[in-house]
C-alpha cells in the first residue's frame, strides 16, 4: 500500500504559501497549513482544499521561535511519522532603507528568513530522512543578488537564503533529500511592502505586468506548479538549483 505523501508549507495561510498548498493538495498530498497571526486565513485555505476533496490540516507556527517550531514538527512525528516535503516559505517584508529601518524591523525581517530556514529545516530533518527520498524547497528572491536599497533587510535575508540552499543541497543529499530554491517575481499577496509603498492598486500591478518580459505578474499557482515539478521530477536529480518563476523579470 502506497503511503500518503505529506508536505508542510510554512507561511501558508495566504499568498504564495497557500498557492503551493492548494496545488500539492490537488495532486493528492496531505498538506499541513501553518499560520502565525492569521488563523482565520489558514482555516479558509483548509476549507478551500477540502472543498476540492483534498486533505489539509492547520497548525500554528512561528518560524522564529524554537519552541513553536519544535512543537509543530513533534506533532508531525506523532501524527504521521515522516515528511516528504518541507517548503520554507514564511517571510515578512516592508519598506526599510538603512536611514529609517529600526533594529526591531531589521530583526523581524531577517530572522523570519534566516532563522526560519535554520529552525524549520533542523527540526524537520528527522522526518525528511525517513522516506529515503524527500524535498526541501526554499522560497527566495532575485533581491539576494540584485538588492534594493529601500528593502535592505529582506535583501540580506534572501541572500542568506540563497547560501542556505547551496549548503543544504550539499549537506542533505546523503540522506536522499534534494534542496532547491524558487524565486517568484512580483506576486500580489499580503506582503507588507506592497501596502506600505502604495502598490496595491490595479494600476500599479498593470505596470508590473507591462514591465515583465512575458507581460504578466507571478501568481501563487505559478509557484505551486513549479514546486510540484521539482518534487515530481522523474530524474530525481535536481539539487541546488534556483528556479525563477517571474517571466524573466530577474534579468
Amino acid at each position: 500500500m502506497t503511503k500518503q505523501n505529506i508536505a508542510l508549507i510554512t507561511g501558508s495561510s495566504s499568498g504564495i504559501g497557500a498557492g503551493i498548498a492548494k496545488v500539492l493538495a490537488r495532486h493528492e498530498y496531505l498538506v499541513i497549513i501553518t499560520y502565525k497571526d492569521h488563523k482565520k486565513w489558514g482555516e479558509d485555505v483548509v476549507a478551500a482544499i477540502k472543498k476540492e476533496n483534498g486533505k489539509a490540516v492547520l497548525r500554528e507556527l512561528d518560524v522564529t521561535d524554537e519552541e513553536s517550531v519544535k512543537a509543530c514538527f513533534d506533532f508531525v512525528m506523532k501524527e504521521y511519522g515522516y515528511l516528504n516535503v518541507l517548503v520554507n516559505n514564511a517571510a515578512v517584508d516592508g519598506i526599510a532603507p538603512i536611514e529609517t529601518c529600526t533594529f526591531d524591523r531589521w530583526k523581524n525581517i531577517t530572522r523570519t528568513k534566516i532563522d526560519g530556514n535554520f529552525l524549520c529545516t533542523k527540526y524537520a530533518l528527522p522526518l525528511l530522512k525517513i522516506p529515503g527520498k524527500a524535498d526541501l524547497i526554499v522560497i527566495m528572491s532575485s533581491m539576494g543578488e540584485r538588492p534594493d536599497s529601500d528593502d535592505v533587510p529582506y535583501c540580506v535575508g534572501t541572500a542568506g537564503t540563497i547560501a542556505f540552499v547551496k549548503a543544504m543541497a550539499k549537506g542533505l543529499a546523503k540522506y536522499g533529500i534534494r534542496t532547491n530554491g524558487i524565486g517568484p517575481g512580483e506576486t500580489k499577496t499580503h506582503n507588507g511592502y506592497w501596502a506600505e509603498a502604495g502598490l496595491m492598486t490595479d494600476d500599479a500591478w498593470d505596470k508590473f505586468a507591462k514591465g515583465n518580459p512575458l507581460g504578466r505578474v507571478t501568481t501563487p499557482e505559478d509557484v505551486g506548479e513549479t514546486a510540484l515539478a521539482i518534487i515530481e521530477n522523474k530524474t530525481a536529480f535536481w539539487n541546488g538549483n534556483f528556479i525563477y518563476v517571474n517571466g524573466g523579470g530577474h534579468l
